[in-house]
């Protein structure tokens, strides 16, 4: 089995705030690479960000589709239980990806439905990641990943799914080469039904505890986590019995 790609999910968000700078230092610190969302405001500037909503991370009830960057520029997100981390800021995405591209860091950058929302959404990313190297696109939404693929054929583009889907719409899909299974669907019999498609399989949800980390199956390229030291750990360990 080939050396497998550990992506830290929104950052080490298991140990810091997800998506942001902390999240993503804590992550190149472990050698890996990172997961992170991206949305884009009302007047098209491009951040990170999880959630089409502010309010669980900001108490601010407002949607970034319909929000103007000078709204975020400023605004503290951070959780409660956590008093000493109320003073994160939202990164900008053209920060976060020149900062990967000088430490090499690979990402999985995931399109959140505001770029659904915006009528020249996917051209604006397709221009920030004109020179960019070692990533690639992945989204639970297809037709922005269609639109992604459309103005930049040569980049990988992932789905991500929850549940099962017919594997006449996935096969439909041909502007999909990968699939982000959740942990919870990530069996041998959906691996086995997906391998005539040739689409690349990489895992999310796992925390380095699972059963399923002792026997990693073959046609797995990749894992997402929250916990990127734990799982990069266990699959060293794996390695060398």
């Amino acid at each position: 089995m080939p050396e497998l790609e550990v992506y830290a999910h929104r950052g080490a968000s298991g140990y810091t705030l997800e998506n942001t700078w902390n999240a993503f230092y804590k992550a190149c610190e472990f050698g890996v690479g990172i997961e992170l969302d991206v949305q884009i405001t009302k007047d098209g500037v491009v951040v990170v960000y999880h959630d089409d909503n502010l309010k669980r991370l900001s108490g601010q009830n407002r949607k970034i589709e319909e929000s103007e960057y000078r709204f975020l520029k400023d605004l503290k997100i951070g959780k409660k239980i956590r008093r000493r981390i109320w003073n994160h800021q939202i990164p900008l995405a053209y920060e976060v990806f020149h900062w990967a591209k000088e430490k090499r860091v690979p990402l999985n950058i995931e399109l959140k439905s505001s770029f659904g929302a915006h009528p020249d959404g996917p051209r604006i990313l397709a221009a920030m990641l004109e020179g960019m190297e070692n990533f690639h696109l992945s989204s639970f939404h297809p037709h922005l990943l269609k639109s992604m693929k459309e103005l930049l054929p040569e980049v990988e583009t992932a789905l991500i799914l929850k549940k099962k889907l017919p594997l006449e719409a996935l096969a439909a899909m041909d502007w999909i080469d990968s699939l982000h299974l959740h942990k919870r669907i990530y069996t041998p019999a959906l691996l086995a039904a997906l391998h005539g498609m040739e689409k690349t399989v990489r895992v999310y949800g796992m925390r380095g505890t699972e059963p399923a980390m002792k026997k990693l199956m073959p046609e797995l390229k990749g894992i997402i986590t929250d916990y990127p030291d734990r799982v990069t750990k266990k699959l060293r360990l794996a390695s060398e019995r």
